[in-house]
């Protein structure tokens, strides 16, 4: 209920999906992979899958004091870059550095308590649940969408894989480690503050969400600067970042994590979709993201303040820059995307 009143805002009741069923001609035909792949059992399927999706992207790049970057493969360019704060003052310590730097959005934590009556219960699911709240935006049912399903399952266990190694590298404190004032509602998580993870996940989820329902596929890149176009009333593929959002700005909320985790979470999490979307349906190319980190430093995290650009952008976004190397995108990746594709279709967002 407070989802929904958070995000909605202004509701156009005449704009409806049409009924309409899921379909039953025209999916694509079944690969030999595929075909092979149904007869093994869930638990199995996932590390099918998981093997598949991990083999997309090359180890991570943990350059401190410099940058952390995320690549496909065998890629020379980047299509995450999350440059660390630099030290000034004579330290050269960057993790302390990092923690001091983060330590300055200790307001932002502070006056986002005033919220925690409101969105507790929020919180409490979501510590261990968001798909939940994808599912009843967009429809998602075990029966009518389990391609879908089962494509965002493992986009969330591979956002877990690639984000520990960043938070294990950066160290970097949460807000109650700073301060006793903060007393979270929730049990801070034992692990790192930066990034959020439940950014990265939600933001990865909504991107790929939101290609899976609007977007025309074929070999033109898709960009997920398209989610954020100004929409009056908002559509619902626009809901699905204001959803993402409102779940990055709980953590906050919930005094377990600062709004930098979170922007640094979303534009990991916004590479990470826009490159599957792109490499799952065939474009030759993805977007380029940089987390702009000295300038939301100063900036409090939600949606309005997702900017791509101006004075006070918080990533640098390059639509199409980076190339996509097809030959290393498994059938049985591609022939999921196409039955998620078909399931996403039936209505018309």
């Amino acid at each position: 209920m407070t989802t929904f009143e958070g995000i909605t805002r202004l509701w156009d009741s005449a704009l409806h999906r049409p009924r309409t069923s899921s379909p039953t001609t025209g999916l694509p035909a079944l690969s030999p992979d595929l075909a092979a792949f149904e007869r093994h059992e869930a638990f199995f399927r996932n590390h099918i899958v998981d093997y598949n999706l991990d083999r997309l992207f090359a180890p991570l790049v943990l350059n401190a004091p410099t940058d952390v970057v995320l690549q496909e493969a065998g890629a020379a360019a980047p299509i995450f870059t999350l440059p660390l704060p630099q030290a000034t003052g004579g330290q050269t310590q960057w993790r302390e550095t990092l923690n001091a730097y983060l330590r300055g959005q200790m307001r932002f934590v502070k006056s986002a308590a005033a919220l925690r009556d409101e969105r507790f219960d929020e919180i409490h699911v979501q510590q261990t649940d968001t798909l939940s709240f994808f599912g009843a935006l967009m429809s998602l049912d075990d029966n009518r969408t389990p391609w879908t399903l089962m494509l965002l399952d493992a986009i969330l266990r591979f956002g877990t894989y690639i984000e520990m190694p960043v938070k294990l590298h950066l160290s970097a404190a949460r807000p109650n480690e700073m301060s006793g004032f903060v007393q979270p509602i929730i049990q801070p998580p034992s692990h790192a503050s930066f990034p959020s993870g439940h950014s990265v996940e939600a933001f990865a989820v909504a991107t790929v969400l939101h290609a899976l329902s609007t977007d025309s596929s074929g070999n033109t890149p898709y960009s997920v600067e398209s989610a954020f176009a100004p929409q009056q009333p908002p559509t619902e593929a626009s809901l699905l970042m204001r959803l993402a959002a409102r779940i990055a700005e709980n953590r906050t909320v919930a005094g377990v994590h600062f709004p930098a985790d979170s922007f640094a979470g979303a534009a990991m999490g916004m590479a990470i979709g826009e490159y599957l979307v792109n490499a799952l349906s065939g474009a030759t190319s993805t977007g380029a993201y940089r987390l702009e980190t000295a300038g939301i430093a100063a900036l409090d995290f939600n949606f309005d303040s997702l900017s791509f650009s101006g004075p006070q952008k918080a990533f640098d976004h390059a639509p199409g820059t980076v190339a996509v190397n097809a030959a290393i995108v498994s059938p049985l990746l591609r022939d999921i995307w196409a039955r998620a594709r078909a399931e996403m279709r039936v209505a018309d967002f």
